[in-house]
């Protein structure tokens, strides 16, 4: 009896060990992805690794310092009869000394504002966030919830990626922003610039506050049999959703500052609509 009994569940046995083999590995996917997503939401590169781009980009604005020193000139010997255009030599004679200034110190003020934006990560982040980084509370037989999170951990990973090689970009794009927006005439799209990297500084803090969120929501409804994949999968799917959100918001408004006006939501409406359209 007990062999017809082994004989007989031996199909199920057998889809068991397929499925709990599956859900290993997708614990064991998701571990190197936690470890990466949480150095990511709390260290920022260091500018200073990345100084000869910015170098480069530092030279080649200086050579843009002598035509700005030239105009100001120029504003001050053709205006020197006019009050209006007096007072409007002396702002961009304090605009072009602030410009160089800032620019030369860009570096600096970079690295000071991505410190900024990990010290401040690294200020929220408590001990029980690691409970929603450590695999030790999955169920590798849940495979439908371990691969749910698997995706959202992934997206969320992806995400952090392309922030931090935005931010290695930004290295040279900074210079470039203060430079833009010192300039009266191209200030606007200096302050476009410079509100995309200030975006993408500060995306770790609100994905941090996300997951304490997601931490209190878990610890509140602990007793609910599935919470240790419910509350993880939440927390970095929404983590993924609110940096692209963000990023969208950022564009949009760098955008509208640069005189640009594009309403992502209509024109989303506007490729959705035809494609539905299209399928049925």
């Amino acid at each position: 009896m007990g062999l017809w009994d082994s004989i007989t569940n031996l199909p199920g046995d057998l889809v068991n060990s397929i499925f709990s083999g599956i859900g290993h590995l997708l614990a064991g996917f998701v571990q190197p992805l936690f470890d990466i997503a949480k150095a990511m939401l709390t260290v920022n590169i260091d500018p200073f690794h990345f100084q000869n781009l910015w170098l480069v980009i530092i030279t080649v604005i200086s050579c843009f310092y002598l035509l700005i020193f030239l105009i100001v000139g120029f504003k001050f010997l053709f205006g020197s009869y006019d009050a209006v255009q007096r007072a409007e030599a002396k702002e961009w004679f304090k605009q072009a000394l602030l410009l160089v200034i800032a620019v030369n110190a860009s570096l600096l003020f970079y690295s000071l504002l991505l410190s900024l934006s990990s010290g401040i990560s690294v200020t929220l982040w408590n001990s029980n966030l690691e409970n929603v980084f450590s695999v030790q509370n999955l169920n590798a037989t849940d495979l439908l919830w371990l691969l749910t999170l698997a995706i959202s951990v992934f997206l969320t990973v992806i995400t952090l990626v392309l922030r931090q090689i935005f931010l290695i970009i930004g290295v040279m794009l900074f210079p470039i922003g203060l430079f833009l927006y010192f300039i009266p005439p191209v200030k606007a799209y200096g302050s476009a610039i410079l509100q995309l990297l200030g975006a993408a500084a500060f995306m770790n803090v609100l994905d941090v506050i996300i997951l304490i969120a997601v931490q209190l929501f878990w610890t509140e409804f602990s007793y609910l049999p599935y919470i240790n994949l419910l509350a993880p999968s939440l927390g970095f799917l929404l983590v993924g959703i609110a940096n692209i959100v963000l990023v969208f918001f950022a564009v949009q408004r760098a955008l509208s500052s640069a005189g640009v006006n594009v309403n992502f939501a209509e024109l989303g409406k506007s490729m959705i609509g035809p494609a539905m359209m299209a399928l049925a």
